[in-house]
């Protein structure tokens, strides 16, 4: 009876894995035929984003044969022809990048309620936001997005969870040496385009679609080294630059130029990630990772990101323009091509008709001069030319000046440029147009620039608030135990907050409400100077700036270091908001008199007017009495320096009014 139950045994562990094998074959077919298939859809896409990127880095003579959909060089029609390229997408795209990678967007975490456990909450949220926005670099990356944004059209970002990051909690010895245990921590990978395939290419956005692809190609060590499992190279395939052979340079230049073409890379292979989202035949969604015929990983989806904590897609897109009822946004590059092409050929035609009137040309009649000779001599300085006794004399050919038509068209085709992509002179020559000359019409230039970009940026904007609802998603998953934050709170102190994944109960994401454009220094410091003399500034009840007020306006114009005047105006401030945080800890802080209590009074009072102040008396009433203890101290302090002046102005006094009187008493 053993031995018959040790065979049903065998048999149906057989069976298992004999299941499980046909299971991962028909895994491997599902995403490689998915995978095949989306290539196919979006192969006309792809073949659009090499030729901006090609256009982009100055390879303009090339173009889209739709018949082999690929990219091929269009040849010269004569050996003469001038074929430099005069690059304005350029300047255009990279003024683009650079006004929306100075955005500065403020993420900012919701309460539900008026409750003080949820505006706590929003406070963790909030500083969370701000944490792992500059834990991330998420500015660096940014600008990362902003290119291939520009360049493709669409980005993405892949936000994960990687167990690898974040302190170290133990240490494990292995044998083989200290493996180290950490706490875990958000990363977000600034996926192009290229590597992204929907299952449809049909379909708005990334919550439309059913399952999406991430495919990217990685070296066959670094698989194993992540995975565990040993693949076999595949072909795999990167653009790189190859030299022309039709001559792209202008007359005089030979062959100088470059294209795109694609090589193979030894040793890689392609991780292809299949995303599905949470289905009735799935209710967990799955996530297939294969890789050169071989399945790496099969499970549930492993992010709750969607909405209610959800299992959801842990990607988002940023279009540059939006298409409806398409995947993949569109680049102003894709309008300004046509523009360049006809810049090239007019700027070529014009370099063409230099060349000839600078080099000559010569009219002469038949048989009256020794051809041979007299091209070789014709363009040395002080050459005879001799013609037959009864002949006409070889002369010159007069050309006539270059017709004003070729300067028109170039002036209005270098308007087209700025109009096409939302970019003036203002923004890429950094002068001014032509005729504005006053402040006001500058500032209104800077305001129409920044309209035409405020769709993109406001892309850009609603791309970031997804991003951080789903990192706030993600702590609530993964983090375990109680973590600590770090920011640096008012007059540079640090502050330091500690939460558990219980204290995030919003994930309303919003932008705090600033332009999505941010202003440079100087516009900054035009606003600031504008409120100075409306008086918006002034305090009502003495009519002039405070000091506290003004060392505000020379740190929002970035001028902070100029203020040396009130050091000791920033000591004490200090001192009072450590002494804010003392009390908040249930610790008493006792005044000294060289304090200055009016700032102290002042610092204290704000600080019971938050709502942080009324979470702690909730928690503690007793605090209250302990900051008015404190302030009653200061109050104090100030009525017996009152008294002292007083004691001392009125012995001035008697002294001015009796100065004999002391020696006549004596």
């Amino acid at each position: 009876m053993g031995i018959l139950s040790l065979f049903t045994g065998n048999q149906n562990d057989e069976a298992q894995l004999d299941l499980e094998k046909e299971d991962e074959n028909a895994h491997i077919q599902l995403v490689n035929d998915e995978y095949k298939r989306r290539q196919d859809e979006r192969r006309p896409f792809e073949i659009q984003w090499r030729l901006n990127i090609a256009f982009l880095e100055g390879n303009q003579y090339l173009d889209i044969n739709p018949i082999s959909m690929s990219l091929e060089e269009v040849p010269k029609l004569y050996w003469w022809q001038e074929r430099e390229v005069f690059n304005e997408i350029a300047p255009t795209i990279e003024t683009r990048i650079a006004k929306l990678s100075r955005m500065r967007p403020i993420l900012k975490c919701r309460p539900g309620t008026n409750e003080q456990e949820d505006i706590r909450s929003a406070k963790v949220g909030t500083q969370l936001l701000k944490n792992t926005y500059n834990d991330l670099e998420i500015q660096n990356k940014l600008g990362e997005i902003c290119y291939w944004m520009e360049a493709t059209g669409s980005a993405f970002f892949k936000d994960i969870w990687d167990p690898a990051q974040g302190e170290v909690i133990a240490q494990i010895d292995t044998g083989q040496g200290v493996e180290e245990i950490r706490e875990g921590d958000l990363d977000a990978l600034v996926c192009p385009a290229q590597e992204i395939l929907p299952d449809s290419c049909y379909k708005q956005d990334v919550k439309q679609c059913r399952s999406i692809i991430h495919a990217k190609t990685y070296d066959v060590d670094e698989i194993e080294e992540i995975f565990g499992v040993r693949v076999d190279p595949e072909e795999t395939t990167a653009m790189q630059l190859q030299k022309s052979m039709m001559g792209i340079g202008g007359l005089g230049y030979g062959q100088g130029g470059f294209y795109f073409i694609t090589s193979r890379l030894k040793n890689h292979a392609i991780v292809k990630e299949y995303w599905e989202r949470p289905s009735k035949k799935f209710p967990k969604g799955r996530l297939i990772i294969v890789c050169s015929n071989k399945r790496l990983y099969y499970g549930d989806l492993p992010y709750p990101v969607g909405k209610d904590y959800k299992l959801d897609l842990p990607f988002r897109k940023v279009d540059c323009i939006t298409r409806g009822g398409v995947f993949f946004g569109k680049t102003v590059i894709e309008r300004l091509i046509p523009v360049q092409r006809r810049y090239n050929a007019l700027k070529n035609r014009k370099a063409e008709y230099l060349n000839r009137a600078a080099i000559g040309q010569w009219t002469a009649m038949k048989d009256s001069v020794d051809l041979d000779v007299f091209e070789l001599d014709s363009g040395s300085p002080g050459a005879i030319h001799e013609y037959e006794r009864g002949t006409q004399k070889p002369e010159p050919v007069n050309y006539p000046a270059l017709p004003s038509t070729f300067e028109t068209e170039e002036n209005s085709l270098l308007q087209e440029f700025n109009r096409l992509s939302g970019v003036s002179e203002l923004s890429k020559l950094s002068t001014a147009p032509a005729g504005v000359k006053s402040g006001v019409a500058l500032s209104i230039a800077l305001d129409q620039d920044d309209t035409r970009l405020s769709s993109t940026a406001g892309n850009i904007a609603q791309f970031l608030v997804e991003n951080g609802k789903i990192w706030l998603r993600m702590y609530k998953k993964f983090v375990q135990g109680v973590r600590t934050l770090r920011s640096i709170g008012r007059n540079n102190v640090v502050e330091l907050m500690d939460w558990t994944a219980a204290d995030i109960r919003s994930d309303d994401v919003v932008i705090e409400e600033v332009s999505a454009l941010v202003e440079s220094p100087a516009q900054r410091r035009a606003m600031v100077f504008d409120l100075l003399e409306s008086g918006l500034f002034l305090d009502p009840d003495t009519g002039h700036v405070s000091k506290e007020t003004r060392a505000k306006i020379l740190e929002i114009i970035e001028m902070g270091n100029w203020e040396t005047a009130d050091d000791d105006d920033e000591l004490h401030i200090s001192k009072a908001e450590r002494e804010n945080r003392k009390m908040q800890d249930g610790i008493a802080a006792v005044p000294v008199d060289y304090d200055d209590h009016v700032l102290h009074i002042n610092r204290h009072n704000k600080f019971r007017l938050t709502t942080d102040y009324e979470e702690l008396l909730a928690q503690n009433p007793l605090i209250d009495q302990m900051f008015q203890a404190h302030i009653e101290m200061h109050m104090l302090y100030m009525a017996q320096q009152a008294q002292a002046a007083q004691q001392a102005a009125m012995a001035q006094t008697m002294l001015q009014q009796n100065p004999g009187g002391g020696e006549s008493a004596a």
